[in-house]
């Protein structure tokens, strides 16, 4: 195996993101805004934004400081292909990647599926992980594709 085709172990720890806390608020807020606007009957304001608020403590909760028992702290994908997550719990699962994991510029978005029913998903921007190793994962994860970081293909 020449060295450019090696391929070494990846660990994520993503950190607290400030880009993602402030698009988290503010998508909330306005989701609240917007159904305090709203003409209809108080209890039903009432419930929706009983509704937003739950919504937010869970994300904030699970995505912006990795705390909840289903939250993913880590990932780590080792030179063969395989991922294994680290949990809120303190659990470790083997994942694979799903199809539906999005690769842009500035944000990643990996979702794991831990077999038939269990899903995870791992936002990660330039300011909550190494920009180096953020660089790292998004040309690993176009040269090998879903399916080699699924373990389906070549690693």
């Amino acid at each position: 195996m020449t060295a450019h085709t090696r391929r070494f172990p990846l660990l994520l720890r993503p950190g607290f993101s400030r880009r993602l806390a402030t698009f988290t608020a503010v998508t909330h807020g306005v989701a609240l805004a917007v159904l305090l606007l709203l003409p209809i009957p108080w209890y039903w304001r009432g419930a929706g934004a009983l509704s937003v608020t739950g919504s937010f403590v869970y994300q904030a909760w699970v995505h912006l400081l990795h705390r909840g028992p289903r939250a993913v702290r880590a990932a780590s994908w080792g030179a063969d292909g395989t991922w294994t997550l680290s949990l809120g719990s303190g659990g470790e699962l083997e994942a694979s990647l799903a199809p539906s994991t999005f690769v842009g510029i500035s944000l990643v978005v990996l979702n794991f599926r831990c077999g038939r029913w269990r899903r995870y998903a791992l936002v990660l921007l330039p300011d909550n992980l190494d920009p180096t190793l953020l660089r790292r994962l998004r040309v690993r994860l176009r040269l090998v594709g879903s399916d080699g970081a699924a373990g389906g293909g070549p690693a």
